[in-house]
């Protein structure tokens, strides 16, 4: 039988490992990549509609963030089944990711701090949102 209080840790353990330090594509972590695109940028917000398989704004989707996007959406169905819930019990699965800068350690830093605030909100087939949160820091290397 599938239950629906298993919903929210799904929600947890979808932006927990998102935002982590197991999130890493091509040469570095997801969220280095995407913490630099926001600084270029000035966008803060990432936003992931996990079902459509959609993300944006595009200007924080570099090659890295959308390939992480990309197989996280893939495997979202597999999380929540191995989690003990079904997927038609989803009615809709975002992610937002919000990154805030933090001020560089030390004369002449080059590094990047950041920290990515990661929400997952699972709305149910009855309208009920099962959400999780996670903050996670970075010490990321500099615009290149």
């Amino acid at each position: 039988m599938a239950r629906y209080k298993v919903l929210k840790s799904i929600a947890h353990n979808f932006a927990h490992s998102f935002v982590s330090l197991m999130n890493y594509h091509r040469n570095d972590y997801t969220m280095c990549h995407l913490a630099r695109r926001a600084k270029l940028t000035g966008i803060r917000e990432l936003r992931i509609n996990v079902l459509e398989r959609s993300a944006g704004p595009v200007e924080l989707l570099s090659p890295p963030v959308l390939s992480s996007v990309e197989n996280y959406c893939k495997s979202f169905g597999r999380l929540v089944t191995t989690g003990g819930a079904a997927l038609d019990m989803v009615a809709e699965a975002e992610l937002k990711v919000r990154i805030a800068f933090g001020r560089a350690i030390g004369k002449g830093s080059k590094q990047l701090h950041a920290r990515a605030h990661g929400t997952m909100t699972i709305t149910d087939d009855r309208g009920r949102a099962h959400i999780g949160r996670v903050v996670e820091s970075y010490e990321c290397s500099p615009l290149r």
